[in-house]
């Protein structure tokens, strides 16, 4: 049987990662992005890939560390149906958030990286191939920003409602031990 401290370092890496990630993407959709729509379209192109590669080095330790916490937490719960439903729900919301991440946003980073000649866009330019929108010009970088800003929008609600089904699990969880 599994230590009672085990468990908690378990559920305490799939709430707090998945709650620090949540927190990141709400301070880059609304700091960041507010900020990104002060910017000149063409300012915004300049500075985004130099700023987004500064964060990710925060962000992306969360974003592979969630998944580790829900998995194994969802794991410990199997046998109990509500919380098993739970941590379900937050794996999917985890994976709808990646599937964004891959295949919306990450082709547009790929796009904005080359804009300032990253050599990045160049060891991802797979990414252009899937990029809805093709390479990033003083005419079209508000646009770029705008989509996404806008794609972004959905990342936030995911990510802030990850926590919040960890949370529930670990709520039923308890009520199922007592």
């Amino acid at each position: 049987m599994l230590s009672n401290s085990y468990r908690t370092r378990v559920n305490a890496l799939a709430v707090i990662a998945s709650g620090a990630f949540g927190g990141a993407n709400l301070f880059i959709g609304l700091s960041m992005g507010v900020y990104w729509l002060s910017l000149s379209p063409t300012d915004f192109a300049a500075q985004f890939f130099p700023q987004f590669s500064n964060f990710l080095y925060t962000i992306m330790p969360l974003f592979l560390l969630m998944p580790v916490g829900l998995i194994l937490s969802a794991r410990l719960d199997w046998g109990a149906p509500e919380s098993r439903r739970n941590w379900v729900i937050a794996l999917w919301l985890y994976l709808a958030v990646s599937l964004i991440t891959l295949f919306f946003h990450m082709p547009l980073n790929v796009r904005l990286a080359a804009a300032v000649g990253s050599p990045v866009a160049d060891t991802l330019s797979f990414y252009t191939g899937i990029a809805l929108v093709g390479p990033v010009g003083n005419e079209n970088a508000g646009t770029i920003r705008t989509l996404w800003l806008l794609g972004h929008i959905p990342r936030v609600i995911i990510t802030l409602a990850i926590p919040i089904y960890a949370l529930r699990a670990l709520t039923t969880a308890q009520e199922g031990q007592s």
